[in-house]
């Protein structure tokens, strides 16, 4: 409850979009930067220098005890899966590549690509652990955006 409470009082300028996926039941804002602050309301930008529908778009979220909550439906993404993220003037549409448990020292997932794609990060697990879940998406499109334009995901 304290990430949701934190959501309505967090400044409303970092909020710079939402990530929706239907499948897992997730959606969440979309905040520049991966302070705690930002991690305990939605998902975080991982580079100062991202954009959404270019390169590849990496967020980072927590996965906590109550699998519910922010990153933690993640584990059960499954490949195909829709991943839609908006800036509120855009709708860019994702379809999972794949998952894979890396290292928390494995980096090089969120360098830029040429690929238009999407990486979300989160802990493998909800107690202090090294794994990371890495979920790869590639963008399959990109449309004006609409409140009701994720309800077919």
């Amino acid at each position: 409850m304290e990430a949701i409470k934190a959501g309505f009082d967090h400044d409303q300028k970092a909020i710079i979009g939402r990530i929706t996926i239907k499948s897992v039941d997730l959606e969440l804002p979309i905040l520049k930067g991966t302070t705690n602050e930002n991690l305990l309301i939605g998902a975080a930008t991982m580079r100062p220098d991202q954009k959404m529908g270019e390169g590849n778009y990496p967020l980072a979220g927590h996965h906590l005890k109550q699998k519910s909550l922010l990153f933690g439906p993640l584990l059960n993404i499954k490949k195909g899966a829709k991943i839609v993220i908006t800036d509120f003037k855009k709708d860019y549409i994702y379809s999972v590549t794949s998952t894979e448990t890396i290292s928390e020292i494995h980096a090089d997932v969120i360098q830029d690509t040429k690929e238009k794609e999407i990486t979300l990060i989160t802990c493998d697990k909800a107690v202090e652990t090294k794994g990371r879940l890495a979920v790869k998406g590639k963008l399959i499109d990109a449309v004006g955006h609409t409140d009701d334009s994720n309800s077919e995901m």
